[in-house]
């Protein structure tokens, strides 16, 4: 399996607990499709720097849903569809909230939304309408409570609060928020696809500066073994594997947004932008 495309759901999470300090901690939930396997990443903030440093927190492994036992038959495990923003799940008897995805987790439900009804805009829109109808009124009131001056806009806070309290409280738990999530990015104004590519540049510039990697040669002579035809370009999968094997000290999720976003022909980028840059 290619390395960029990696089916991988990922989510940022906290503890739901009464603990004023663990209830600040954060967590990055990683599930692995291809073999429904969990691992969690404890996040430290680095307020000096204004960063966050990862550190594990549970190894990958499937897990238990509760009130599974080890010997019944009925044991299961959690599936793809039980991770969505909103959903809590279990992790040795804690409550871990999911409260927002990554971009390449949303796309991926949004496509695939036969199997995932939380991210299936037109399912979700069917069954709102049987209770936005008449409602309208006050729906609308609400939503320009938060557009005074008339753009036909608000930000997605005030959208879901709109909704919610709206909602009648009987049906609110068949929507959590990853549902208003769906809705609210098919009516964007505008799609929101991450860092702009000088961004993601000088953010990674920073991190090779700060952790001493000068070794641009060995990524250039890299880049040229693996161009056989000597086109000057690779595709975004090559490019992946190339900077891995080369042990440049980026994270994975930066070093992936970064591919994403450089200038490519078709489905080849070109090589020698990357390491110029």
């Amino acid at each position: 399996r290619s390395g960029y495309n990696v089916r991988q759901l990922k989510f940022l999470a906290r503890v739901i607990t009464e603990d004023p300090v663990e209830k600040l901690h954060r967590f990055v939930v990683c599930f692995f499709m291809e073999d429904d396997t969990l691992a969690i990443r404890g996040l430290d903030l680095d307020h000096q720097n204004k960063s966050a440093m990862e550190h594990a927190h549970l190894k990958r492994m499937k897990v238990v849903k509760p009130h599974s036992t080890y010997w019944n038959s009925g044991r299961n495990f959690y599936e793809p569809v039980d991770m969505y923003v909103g959903s809590v799940i279990y992790i040795r008897g804690k409550p871990f909230e999911l409260l927002e995805a990554d971009e390449y987790t949303y796309d991926y439900m949004e496509q695939h939304c036969d199997k995932f009804p939380l991210a299936n805009i037109r399912k979700i829109m069917t069954e709102l309408k049987e209770w936005i109808t008449p409602k309208c009124g006050s729906l609308k009131s609400g939503f320009e409570k938060f557009d005074p001056c008339k753009t036909g806009f608000i930000a997605y806070e005030n959208f879901r609060n709109v909704l919610y309290e709206e909602m009648p409280s009987e049906i609110q738990s068949q929507y959590p928020e990853h549902a208003l999530k769906t809705v609210a990015r098919y009516y964007a104004y505008e799609k929101y696809t991450g860092l702009c590519l000088d961004e993601l540049i000088s953010k990674a510039q920073s991190e090779l500066y700060r952790k001493k990697f000068y070794d641009f040669e060995d990524l250039k002579l890299a880049f040229k073994i693996h161009d056989s035809g000597k086109s000057g370009y690779l595709d975004p999968d090559r490019t992946y594997y190339v900077m891995r094997t080369t042990s440049i000290p980026l994270d994975r999720d930066l070093l992936k947004s970064f591919i994403h976003k450089f200038k490519s022909i078709g489905k080849e980028m070109k090589q020698k932008g990357i390491w110029k840059k």
